[in-house]
């Protein structure tokens, strides 16, 4: 388990047990260990690997935005991720965003496998990136929430 002070997060201390998919270029489906394609794959590039469902009775629908930062429409599933791609686009020092570009998986304790689509992955002028869950739960005290994931809140 990972300890405080120690040089790794468990998540790249043992990047071989999770594993990433993504879409390439051509919209072809492709695995590889979660360590390895953080390092080769630019994933700012990639599309969507899952669909936004589109549920009537909903007030808000997903859709795009034109990102000035990237050039391109950036996809969006809801008011908060269309608020976070909004302050990503705004922030000088993000250089690419996109929107699910990897669905990360691994085993449970269970032994069943767990899968998680990050909603939005940002690029930095350093070069760094960071994937941001755009998750809000529905009560007041929570309305910050998707602010703090973006380090604004």
């Amino acid at each position: 388990m990972w300890q405080q002070g120690s040089s790794a997060h468990p998540a790249v201390a043992d990047s071989c047990r999770y594993s990433a998919r993504f879409l390439d270029p051509y919209g072809g489906e492709q695995r590889m260990p979660w360590g390895e394609a953080a390092r080769v794959v630019p994933l700012e590039e990639c599309g969507p690997v899952r669909p936004f469902p589109l549920r009537s009775g909903r007030r808000f629908a997903p859709g795009w935005w034109w990102s000035a930062t990237t050039g391109r429409l950036v996809h969006y599933g809801s008011g908060v991720m269309r608020t976070q791609v909004m302050l990503l686009d705004r922030d000088p020092s993000v250089m690419a965003m996109a929107c699910r570009p990897v669905e990360l998986s691994w085993r449970g304790s269970d032994g069943t496998e767990v899968s998680h689509a990050p909603h939005l992955m940002a690029r930095f002028g350093d070069g760094c990136a960071k994937n941001i869950a755009a998750g809000l739960r529905r009560n007041a005290r929570d309305a910050r929430r998707p602010l703090a994931l973006l380090g604004l809140g």
